[in-house]
C-alpha cells in the first residue's frame, strides 16, 4: 500500500481520486508516481484529466467505465498505455484539432483509438505507450532502441489503422507514440524522430508505413514532433 495517501487531502484532487485512488492504495510505483511530493505530481494529472473530460464532453464516470482508463487493478502498463491516449487528446487539442472523441471499437477489433477533425479533414489515430516497464536492447544506441520498439508495433498498427479509417470515413491516419523512456526524451532531438520516420518507411523491403499519412511522438518531457506526408500535410494548417 502506498504509504504517503494517508498524509494527502485527496479531495484536492477529485479527478486524480476518482481515477487513480484505488492503484495508489494498491501499490507503491516510484517509476510513474516518484516519492517526493506526491501533491505535485497529482496536480499535473489533475489538469490533464480536467483538460481531457472537457474536450471530449464526458464525465470521469464515463471515462473510467472503458477497460483502457479503469487503472484500478494496479497494473502499470495499463496505466500508461491509458494515460498516453489521454495526453494524446490533450496534444489534438492544443493543436486546434476539434470533435475529438474516443474510438468504441467492435468486440474483438483492434485500431483507431480517437477521431478528430482538422481543416475539413477526418483523422483517426492509433496511439500506442513506450512504456517504462519496457526496454531497449543494450547494444543499441538511443535512437535505434526507440526505432525498433516502433517498428515492433508499426507495421501492425497501419494494417489496423487502414481498416478503421475505412469503417470511420477518415481522410487521414496518424500513429502516436508518446515515449516514456527517459533517455530518449532527454537526448534525441527532432532529427533523430525524423530519421526514426524515415527508416520506417522503408526497412529493407518492408515499408512499416504503408498508408500512414503521419507520425506523432510526444515524449516524457512533453516534446511534440509531428512528421506529415502529401496527404498529411493537408491537416498543417
Amino acid at each position: 500500500m502506498n504509504q504517503l495517501l494517508p498524509k494527502l487531502d485527496m479531495a484536492s484532487f477529485p479527478f486524480s481520486h476518482f481515477l487513480l485512488g484505488r492503484y495508489l492504495s494498491k501499490r507503491t510505483d516510484s517509476t510513474n508516481f516518484p516519492d517526493g511530493d506526491l501533491s505535485e505530481v497529482l496536480e499535473r494529472y489533475e489538469i490533464l484529466f480536467a483538460n481531457v473530460l472537457n474536450v471530449l464532453a464526458i464525465t470521469k464516470e464515463q471515462l473510467k467505465s472503458r477497460s483502457e482508463f479503469n487503472f484500478d487493478s494496479g497494473d502499470a502498463g495499463n496505466l500508461e498505455g491509458g494515460i498516453a491516449i489521454l495526453r494524446v487528446v490533450e496534444a489534438l487539442r492544443l493543436r486546434g484539432f476539434s470533435d475529438i472523441a474516443l474510438v468504441l471499437p467492435r468486440k474483438g477489433e483492434q485500431g483507431a483509438d480517437v477521431t478528430c477533425m482538422k481543416a475539413g479533414a477526418r483523422v483517426c489515430l492509433e496511439v500506442k505507450a513506450i512504456t517504462k516497464q519496457s526496454r531497449g536492447r543494450k547494444d543499441f544506441f538511443f535512437d535505434e532502441q526507440l526505432y525498433e520498439k516502433v517498428r515492433e508495433h508499426a507495421e501492425k498498427a497501419a494494417r489496423q489503422l487502414a481498416h478503421s479509417s475505412e469503417t470511420l470515413c477518415c481522410e487521414v491516419k496518424l500513429l502516436a507514440y508518446v515515449v516514456n523512456w527517459f533517455a530518449q526524451s532527454i537526448y534525441l532531438v527532432e532529427s533523430d524522430y525524423q530519421q526514426i520516420v524515415n527508416k520506417l518507411e522503408q526497412h529493407g523491403e518492408v515499408e512499416s508505413l504503408i498508408g500512414i499519412d503521419g507520425v506523432l511522438f510526444i515524449t516524457l518531457m512533453g516534446h511534440e514532433f509531428l512528421f506529415l506526408n502529401e496527404v498529411g500535410k493537408r491537416i498543417d494548417v
